[in-house]
């Protein structure tokens, strides 16, 4: 018989969510979701980052759903994996038929690490899940043993056993989203009205020391143009989706590809805001299309600048000097389409005197937005393995969510540099020029998306300031050896970061 299966977002409730620009759909669980109703199986979402539900309320809603398994995922994918195990341990003592599965980025490496911590948890679903679940749920439904379900790491009795990886998805088209599953009025953004996320491409070309992304997804690949833009069809005129943000690494990786892609978005007229993600060289080079991106809705682009150095630049791998990225964003502004640019705090050793340079620096840019986020070592990436473990100052894996400190910087004690942040995003952000935009800017919708972004990123500092001298607690570098920290936090596997 098919199966009765429960996709699930546990209730981590990020502060950028609860105080910022709402809770956007778990587009993972969304995506292994449709591939599963066109397998026949019963299939029920469940956002519990959006509800907020108590265990029992959780319990009590996959009990009378008469789940036969849930599949575990969260979008913030190591901050949340404490909670995650939680709430696979909760439903396993009160459901213990229940078949747990569990994936996302954090345990897709941390698999075997995973399954020995937590016995809730029957397997581990690694890297990206479309066919593997749908392989694992036949072999649950027809009680056959899961040695052939490549892409899993599993229990067998007392034993774990890895699986091979299966190769990438090569015909994305393949699998659509199961948007049918997604409860619509949960989901809102920027005052704009419903909001969707999607994927047209999956990877990144490029091969930054400091993420994962690019490992995870093991190649870049893409929807086909046609494909893609009758996703954003059905969302815009069946679901009665306004504004769409691309989970793409690097939407405009193959300039060509994407120029179809614009094309046919503007032919369809759909009146769609879009959001993506590209690279400050990428906007340079298609310089003759941003009218066209325009047209077609693009309204909003982020850039991961990551550094105003150019010399740090090149070391961490990217492609985007200085200069490239001041005139990145100044093509955009000349089109009416919003900058947001992430700038990486840790990728230097951080003083005073740099704190300083990045905020002339970020004047001299001038993007719309700046999001200002600290180096994260996952032990799976050029940067972790680099991490000596006596550095790292934060052991509670919740607040590896990138706004938070983790690594020691020895000439800015944490409290220091927080707060040095926190002064540049408000000095920043409140000059003159950027408060004059907010008022007189030239297009009607982009005054809105900024001073609702603004509005959430005000919400969300207040938040952070509060969370931080409350909260936070840091240990003293050097307290924990590899082995220690990695007990504490479950982050780091014993032997190192690496």
């Amino acid at each position: 018989m098919p199966l009765r299966i429960v996709l699930l977002t546990p209730a981590r409730r990020f502060i950028a969510n609860r105080f910022g620009l709402g809770y956007q759909l778990p587009l993972g669980l969304v995506c292994i979701g449709g591939p599963l109703v066109d397998t026949g199986h019963q299939v029920k979402l469940i956002d519990n980052d959006l509800y907020g539900w108590p265990s029992r309320r959780l319990v009590a809603e996959i009990a009378k759903f008469k789940a036969d398994c849930v599949l575990l995922g969260h979008t913030g994918s190591t901050a949340a994996h404490p909670t995650c195990l939680a709430t696979a341990q909760s439903l396993r003592s009160a459901l213990p038929d229940l078949r747990i599965a569990y994936g996302g980025v954090y345990p897709s490496y941390a698999a075997e690490s995973t399954l020995r911590e937590c016995p809730a948890i029957d397997v581990v679903v690694r890297g990206e899940a479309e066919q593997t679940v749908v392989e694992l749920a036949a072999a649950w439904e027809q009680g056959m043993p899961l040695d052939e379900v490549n892409g899993i790491t599993w229990r067998d009795g007392e034993a774990i056993k890895t699986n091979p990886a299966p190769a990438p998805l090569q015909n994305l088209d393949a699998y659509r989203p199961g948007w049918e599953l997604v409860d619509w009025p949960g989901y809102t953004l920027f005052g704009l009205g419903r909001s969707a996320g999607i994927q047209f491409s999956r990877g990144c070309p490029l091969t930054c020391t400091f993420c994962g992304q690019w490992l995870f997804w093991k190649k870049w690949r893409h929807r086909s143009p046609k494909n893609f833009v009758g996703e954003l069809v059905t969302l815009a005129r069946k679901y009665g989706v306004k504004i769409v943000w691309l989970a793409d690494e690097n939407f405009a990786a193959d300039r060509q590809v994407v120029h179809e892609v614009l094309k046919l978005l503007v032919e369809a007229d759909l009146g769609l805001s879009l959001n993506i993600n590209m690279t400050a060289a990428d906007v340079v080079r298609d310089a003759d299309l941003l009218p066209l991106y325009k047209a077609a809705g693009v309204d909003y682009v982020v850039m991961g600048v990551e550094s105003l150095e150019d010399e740090v630049v090149t070391s961490v791998r990217k492609n985007n000097p200085f200069q490239v990225s001041k005139q990145a964003v100044r093509l955009l502004r000349q089109n009416k389409i919003i900058s947001l640019v992430n700038l990486i705090y840790g990728l230097e050793d951080e003083s005073l005197a740099t704190i300083q340079t990045k905020l002339k620096k970020l004047y001299e840019l001038d993007p719309d937005i700046l999001n200002a986020v600290y180096l994260t070592p996952h032990f799976w990436t050029a940067t972790g393995r680099a991490t000596r473990p006596q550095t790292i100052i934060q052991t509670d894996q919740t607040r590896w969510t990138y706004r938070n400190q983790v690594i020691d910087t020895p000439h800015l004690r944490p409290g220091r540099l927080f707060w040095s942040v926190k002064l540049t995003e408000a000095l920043f952000h409140l000059r003159p020029k950027a408060l004059a935009r907010l008022f007189w800017g030239r297009d009607r919708k982009v005054r809105q998306i900024l001073r609702s972004s603004l509005a959430a990123g005000f919400r969300v500092v207040l938040a952070e300031m509060g969370e931080f001298y409350f909260l936070t607690k840091f240990s003293p570098q050097g307290s924990f050896t590899a082995s220690e920290v990695f007990a504490q936090s479950r982050v780091i596997p014993p032997g190192g970061i690496g």
